[in-house]
This record gives structure tokens, sequence and C-alpha cells, in this order.
């Protein structure tokens, strides 16, 4: 994604708000640890483990588990009853493209020819062999000992299923030039299509490998994409015509002639060893052939829509009377029918509501299973990477796999106001309003009851109806607790299937999805031109993620006519629809004042710097000009651009114009990452009390930008202000290099890499602070300074200062956690690549951590201003930091592949809510520096309110009995 956008004022710096001095105290104060004891796992946290976008399926011997094999890499067992993991093996980092079941085994390859066996009971390896090439078939033999034959493009080996080589083939023997193309096995013998300069051409052998015969095709293969081995046949899609070879098997070669393709062309389906029986689809419609008997190859069926044709099992013992399985989804649902190859009987078909190709998009993987009730359960992948169980007519289980390729979330409040943009502010309207003000106030008396009675009555855990729960999910059992203090949020999760999620935070349930239509197949092969990449779904939350109104705005990809949609985030309704003008490289939100009600205005930027608005002549746009600045990094040329939306009089601005740029390709660096400053939504504390009570001032500035590049030398941290383009500070590493991860908050940022010379990782943190001295509090409460904006252009340049430390174990995310107010000391949540997630508090990644006095020269050098005082708690500086077990937020269970984290606060200052996204979910409340505004819930509440009850009792008893003796002592 070569260029990201900006927003904002001209360089607005947010008001220097002062902050009592006892409540920064205590927050410098807080206790800074934080673990989780046993007790504790599944209290408030979720775990949710994916598997990835299905590949190739396959049913147990049993038929009571299936196989699945996924493009992230996955290979995994599954119960066909609840779609529960029965087991998962993340066996590669790269995508699976074979999976066959052999017997009570697994054998599996990757795209560039990892082969591994595994048992099919338990997910335990076998055996596994790297061949470093790609494996273009696995086929199980036929004969009495169970084997597998493994084809390559040079060389086709034999292996039992405890891996030991019987025997292999070289293609070398046919001539130097030739290929193996395909292979297949009959009872008694194996044969092996290879591809000559002279032809086609046929080997038969033994299941020892002796060559008995070699035999000259009567056909001509073209090329392997267009030809797929179905049984004992080659099927060949050429020059409009269909063709059927026999390659193990006798006959002769059948075609058939096919009519025009309704879009595009006609391609062969995957076949998913449904005998004799195949499809090919032009994306719109499909046709399904079968051959063998009398009939030879024939047309079975033609359907107006993309449908996958999938195996029957359990249906009789005598192969030849197998059925086959056909699925389409339509947009009122899905329907699946049995058919009968010999005949071409076609059986009524059943319609499952709930699964439309509105949400799902196509079929792409099925399987079914007959009952002996005489019921069928099928399975079926779809084109949102979802597994869906079927029985009967209904939906039974969901799988939505499209969250294990989430690549942006944002956490959103479920308990929002009203919009109040087109608010009445005139006199008369506020009078007007008053009595709804005055009931308003009358309620918070009851709401407080409520609460109270809430917290001191013993609750039960309140048991939701309608929980749209994933197989594998378990909802935590104090999640009501937790959303009592202001966890109540949805997790925006915008998927690469491309698909958008809506969790609920605390149980994981999925409240809405909404499916954007399926990708281009172009974008598989498209390469990156820099700027708004059409192939990429584009989500964000307009205009924050704290404001108590937003919207959802989401550009749907697409090479050809992209949309932008406007939706609810709470309930996933598409608000308002436009088209995407075509050749637009940026967008970017415009300040909205209210006069486009639910629909936040977009400015749109195009290749040569043009600018557009949607809605279209949004008024916004001219009263942002002057104020409005744009930049991007485009890492195609290596530059990072500066622009500003120019101001003419009345007229409306049309194109940006240029302001700064940075040209760092042509100094040999290239652009690997950038960052901006996070959490600019909520509060912060502009200010940091030292130990002696004095007071060094922060350099908040919204605008900064981070950037890191690399050269011959190592790594280059830029830091700059994005709409002046001034570079605030530069640092070099040499011998950095990547993976390099970058996290900017408040006045700092922190950067993390590899150091393959010193042969560990490194973590850099540079806090930036004003040249100011502190002149009290006077000025700040009572003048004028504190209270007024100032311009980019007016900023002093901040005092940089800077450390490094070393660090355990590499990271694959990194995020920083956020509070309302920012008082609780912040903490930078790490996924390490040992599939843990722990945090590491910002006080020890401080900067001003006091060297000691055996340090060299050059590292004592700190302005007297900034350096610690003794009074202050800050502990020496030490290179190394430690991870503690105690501080894994994951505690005993593993995250795979995290590429994403993303924080929120509550409603309680001390507790941060923390997402972190990748091939698993999981969810936490952390808090850095322990509960320190609420109670433990461990917390002895009944001997509290026994306490004060006995207390109370006493007072009425005491009271009671001294009026009553008062009374007698006047009668006396």
């Amino acid at each position: 994604f070569a260029s990201r956008d900006f927003e904002g004022a001209p360089g607005v710096q947010p008001k220097v708000m002062w902050r009592r001095r006892a409540a920064l105290a205590a927050a410098v104060l807080l206790p800074s640890s934080w673990s989780l004891h046993t007790d504790e796992v599944g209290q408030y946290d979720w775990l949710l483990k994916q598997i990835g976008k299905p590949t190739a399926l396959a049913f147990s011997v049993d038929t009571d588990h299936i196989y699945a094999a996924t493009e992230s890499g996955v290979v995994a067992s599954m119960m066909i009853q609840d779609g529960r993991l029965q087991w998962r093996r993340i066996a590669s980092t790269e995508p699976m493209r074979l999976l066959r079941s052999v017997g009570r085994g697994l054998i599996s390859a990757t795209e560039n020819g990892l082969v591994q066996a595994w048992k099919g009971g338990t997910g335990d390896l076998s055996w596994q062999r790297d061949y470093g090439e790609k494996v273009s078939d696995i086929v199980p033999t036929r004969g009495a000992a169970q084997s597998v034959l493994l084809v390559r493009e040079k060389e086709v080996e034999s292996r039992n299923l405890a891996g030991k080589i019987e025997w292999q083939l070289s293609a070398k023997d046919l001539s130097p030039e030739a290929s193996y193309i395909a292979a297949t096995t009959s009872e008694n013998s194996v044969c092996l299509l290879a591809s000559t300069k002279a032809g086609a051409v046929v080997q038969k052998a033994d299941f020892s490998g002796k060559i008995l015969e070699k035999v000259d095709a009567d056909f001509e293969l073209r090329s392997a994409k267009d030809a797929m081995v179905v049984d004992a046949h080659l099927v060949v899609l050429a020059d409009g015509a269909l063709s059927v070879h026999p390659i193990c098997a006798s006959g002769e070669s059948q075609s058939i002639e096919l009519l025009k393709a309704k879009s595009g062309s006609w391609r062969l389906q995957p076949w998913q060893q449904t005998k004799g029986v195949f499809a090919i689809t032009d994306g719109v419609s499909t046709s399904v052939f079968s051959f063998g008997g009398s009939a030879g190859l024939r047309q079975l069926k033609s359907l107006d829509q993309v449908a996958v044709v999938g195996p029957v099992f359990g249906v009789s013992d005598d192969e030849t009377g197998q059925l086959v399985a056909l699925a389409f989804a339509k947009a009122e649902g899905t329907q699946i029918q049995l058919m009968d190859p010999a005949s071409g009987n076609v059986q009524p078909a059943v319609s499952i509501t709930g699964y439309t190709a509105t949400e799902r998009g196509e079929s792409q993987l099925l399987l079914v299973h007959e009952l002996r009730s005489g019921e069928h359960r099928a399975v079926i992948s779809a084109a949102d990477h979802s597994l869906v169980g079927i029985q009967s007519s209904k939906v039974i289980w969901v799988r939505e796999e499209g969250l294990a390729t989430i690549q942006q979330a944002d956490l959103y409040s479920r308990h929002t106001t009203a919009d109040k943009r087109s608010e009445d502010k005139s006199v008369g309207a506020q009078l007007a309003n008053l009595p709804a003000h005055l009931a308003e106030l009358l309620k918070a008396p009851f709401e407080i009851l409520t609460y109270l009675s809430s917290v001191i009555m013993a609750r039960r855990q309140r048991k939701e109806t309608g929980l749209l729960l994933l197989p594998d999910a378990t909802v935590p059992f104090s999640s009501e607790e937790l959303r009592d203090f202001g966890a109540d949020k949805l997790i925006l999760a915008m998927s690469n299937a491309p698909k958008i999620f809506a969790l609920q935070a605390t149980t994981s349930e999925v409240v809405w999805t909404k499916y954007l239509g399926p990708l281009d197949p172009k974008c598989a092969s498209a390469k990156p031109k820099g700027g708004l990449d059409p192939c990429v779904p584009w989500m964000q939350l307009l205009p924050s993620a704290a404001s108590p109104h937003a919207e959802l705005v989401v550009i749907t990809p697409s090479l050809g006519q992209q949309k932008v949609w406007w939706m609810d985030p709470l309930t996933g309704a598409v608000l308002r629809e436009e088209t995407m003008p075509r050749d637009i490289s940026a967008v970017m939100p415009l300040p909205n004042q209210g006069k486009t009600l639910h629909t936040h205005p977009l400015m749109l930027i195009d290749s040569q710097g043009g600018l557009q608005t949607l809605p279209k002549d949004a008024a916004e746009l001219q009263e942002a000009a002057g104020k409005v600045f744009h930049w991007e990094v485009d890492t195609v040329n290596q530059v990072v651009q500066g622009f500003a939306v120019p101001k003419d009089g009345t007229k409306r601005p049309s194109k940006l114009v240029p302001i700064w740029n940075m040209e760092l390709g042509s100094l040999g660096e290239k652009i690997l990452t950038a960052a901006t400053v996070q959490h600019r939504q909520w509060d912060h504390v502009p200010v940091h009390i030292k130990g002696d009570a004095s007071i060094l001032y922060k350099y908040i500035n919204p605008n900064l930008l981070a950037i890191v590049s690399e050269d011959t030398s190592g790594l280059n941290l830029y830091t700059l202000d994005a709409v002046t383009g001034h570079l605030l500070h530069q640092s070099q590493v040499a011998g950095g290099t990547s993976p390099v991860h970058l996290a900017a908050c408040d006045n700092w940022v922190v950067m993390h890499y590899q150091n393959p010379k010193k042969t560990r990782f490194e973590i850099l943190v540079t806090e930036f602070f004003q040249a100011k001295a502190d002149d009290g509090p006077w000025e700040i409460l009572f003048g004028k300074q504190g209270a007024r904006s100032k311009s980019a252009h007016q900023l002093e340049r901040p005092v940089p200062l800077q450390q490094t430390y070393i660090m355990p174990a590499g990271v694959t995310a990194m995020g920083v956690t956020a509070t309302l107010k920012g008082i609780t000391p912040r903490s930078i949540i790490m996924a390490s690549t040992t599939d843990h997630l722990t945090r590491v508090s910002k006080d020890l990644l401080n900067p001003r951590r006091p060297y000691p006095s055996t340090a060299p020269a050059d590292k004592k050098t700190v302005p007297s201003q900034f350096a610690p005082t003794k009074e202050e708690p800050l502990p020496p500086y030490a290179p190394l930091i430690p991870w503690k077990h105690t501080e894994m937020l994951n505690y005993h269970n593993a995250l795979h592949r995290v590429t994403g984290i993303a924080s929120s606060p509550t409603a309680l200052e001390s507790t941060s809510l923390v997402f972190a996204y990748g091939l698993d979910l999981f969810f936490t409340p952390f808090q850095s520096a322990k509960a320190y505004d609420v109670l433990s819930p461990g917390f002895n509440y009944p001997l509290l309110y026994g306490s004060v009850g006995l207390v109370l009792a006493v007072w009425a008893a005491v009271s009671f009995f001294a009026s009553r003796k008062a009374l007698q002592d006047r009668w006396k």
C-alpha cells in the first residue's frame, strides 16, 4: 500500500490542558506490574483458533471427521457434527496445495514441494520430505500394499505410508527435455504420462517400478494448465473443445465441441475424486460432464451459475453406483442435488436457507455423507473462505475462516448517543428542550440505584439467546462483568476474503458480516503500482472510533468499478452507496461540519493530484481549503511527499499543491515501513512530573510521521512533521536489517529490528520533549497560552532522547495500550515469534534511564533539564529487556502468526482492551498498572457488606437504647 493519508487542520497542536499535579503524581507512582494467574485464564479473555481458507477437503475412514488443507499452510481434522477442531497442525508458511486421504493417514503437499504424512486420528507427523520443487500430484496406488506416487516434473517416486522409498523413475530416461505431466494407477499397474519434443508418451510399470511398456500417445498436450487427470483419463480443454484421453485404461479418445463461453473463457474446475465426473466453468455458468460406459463423454447438466461437484460417501459399497453431488449458491439460498452419473438421473434439489450467494459467494469445495437414516450431511467451502456444515436442509455450523486473514481491525462502542450534528443551538430551542434535560437529570438517581443493586446483589451470568458463536468459541465466564465496565464494544475487522466482520469483543459473538463480493482473478498477478490498491478493500471509522456517532466507510475491491459504502457500524446496514471514480490513488476524510448527515465526506485524489469528493460537490472541500494537508509514502519510487489543499478565494480547489518531498531512492535507500501517532482520538498527558515535582513538557504533535528505510550500511529512522516536512530527528542503525516493526504514540517512537552482526534483536526508543523550562502552573491555569492552538510552522524543534535495548526474541506485530485519559502508564504489546503475546512497559523503554558510572562519556550527555532526579523512581539503564512469564497475556495458549494488534479504552482508566489477530484471534482486557480504580474480582464482598450491615445494626440498636434511656431519665 504505497500511499498513506493524513487529515487535519494546519498542523494544529492540541490544546495543552493542565492536569492536576496530584493526579499525575499518582499516575507516576502507580504500580507497573501485571500478571495472569492460572485460575484467571478464560475469565475475561477468549481465544479463537482458525485454519484459513480451505484448498482441499477429504473424509476420514469412518466419515465422522473431515480433513482440510488450507492456504495458511494448515492441516486440520474437524468433527462433521459441529465443526469443532479435533486437531490442527500448522505445517508450513506456504499454502497447502494437495491433500489425499490414504487408509487411516493423510498425505499433504505445499506449493513448493514440502510433502508430509500425518496420522489421521491424532495429527502426529509420520514423515516429511522437502523436494524444493512443485509436486504436481499425489496418487494413492490400488495394490495390496498401500503406497503413494509423488509426481514431480523430472521424477516420479513411490513411497509406502512409512515414508520409505520403494522405487523411482526419471524423465531423463525418456529424453533430456522430457517432463512428467500426470500419473494414475489401475488394479495391477502404474501409468505415467510424460511430455517430450516428439509428443506425449505413456509409460506403463508394475508396482515394483519395472517398466512394462512405453507407448506414444495419440493426442497432443500443449500445456499442463489446460489438463487434469480424472480417474485413469486425461481431460484436456483447448481451442473450444473438451477432450478425454485414456492413460491407463482401454478405450479411445473422445471430444466434444463447447458452446461459446458467456463470460471470458472456459476453465477446468479442480477434480474432487468424483468417479468419471468433472465440471468446467466460465465464471458465470457451469457444465458437468461424465465419461465411461457405453454413452462415452457426455454433458450431464448445464447450470446458469457457478456450481461445484463433490463426492458422496456411504451410499453403496459398489463404486459403479456411486452418486455425485452438485451445489450452487443463489441469492435466495443454496441448492444441493444428487446425480447418478451412470443414468444421468438427478434427484430433487434440496434448498438450504441461511446460506446465500450474497452472504458467502460461490461454492468452491463440496463433500457429502449419506447417513443410514437416509439424511445427508454436507460440508461446503465458499468464496468468503467459510466452511459450512449442512444436515438435510439446515445449516448446523459455520466456520468463518475469513477471520484468519484479517488485515485491519478497530473497536467501537455499542453504546452510542444519537447524532447531534444537526442540533439547533438557538436560545429558543434550548428552552424548549429544558424539560427533556430535567427528565435526564431525574433518571440519574435511578440509574445509580440500579447499578448499586447489580453490584451488591449476587448476580448470575445472564444467558443471552441467539449468540452466533463459532464452533471453537468459548464465552468467558465473567464477560458480563467486563461489559459493565465499558467493554461492550464491537471488533470491526476487514479480511482478505474480502469480508467485514463485527464481533462482540467480550464474547467473540459474530454480530453481523458483510461480504464484499469476489476478488477479480487478475488481482493474483497484478503488480502494485503505488497508491490505493484496487485489489485491497479499504475501511475506516469516521470521524474516529472515539466518536459517539461514527460511520464505517468501506471501499470494495475491484479492477473494474469500485463502490463506496457508508455503513452503520452497529448493524452493518448500508446507509449510502456511491460509485468510485477511476484512477484514484488516495482517499482521505474531510472535516464534517454536519452538512451531509449520515454521509461523512471523502476527498479523492487521482494519480495526477486532482481532487474530487464523495458525495459529489461536497461543500466541506472548499471550507477545508488551506487547512487540510496530505502526505504519501511511495514505496515503489522510494519518495515521501507532502501536499496541501490550496485556498484561492471562493474558488473550489481542484488539485493538490506539492509543498515538500524527501527522495530516499536517490540516496540508495529502500523504504520499509512508516507509522503515525496512535490513539490521537483519546486524551493524553501533555507533561511528565519529575521526582522533584518539576515538569517536562512533552512534544505532542499529531502530525508526527516516522519512516524506516534500509541501505547497505543498515537502517535509517526518520521522524518528521507531515505538514511542514521538517525533519525532527534522524537515527542510523549500523547493521540493522528487516523485519522492522514500528509504533508511535504520544511523544515517542519505538522500532524493533534485527541485528544479524550481533545475532540478536534490538529495539530503539526515541522520545521527544519541548525545550521549555518549567515556569509553574500559574500561566497554564490562568494565562492564554495554554488554550491557544499552534500551527505546525510555529512549533519549535523538539529535544530528542534515545536509547537502544536488546530484546529476547523477534516480533511479528506491535501495539500500544489505550486509556480514556492517558494517565495510566502505556505498555507496548508485542506478538513474538515464539507464539507469545507479551507486554513491555513504556517505563522500561525510557530513554531517560540513567547510565551507570562505567558507561562511555558520550552516553552520559543528557541535558540536565531532562536528567532524572534522585527522587524519581527510574531504574538505571540495563541493555537487556527481560520477558517475564507472568507477563504473557496469552498464558499457555499459543498465538500463531499474529499480524496486528488493536487496542481500545474502557470506562476504567486502568483497563485497556487488547485484540490480537492473525491465524488465531485473541482478546483480553489488560491493566498495565493493576486495577487501581476497581476492586479485584476476588474481593470479599460478603464480608464488606456484612461489616457495614453489622455497624448499621449496632448503630440503630445503640441509638434506640440511648434515646429510651434519655426518655426514662427525664421522667425521674
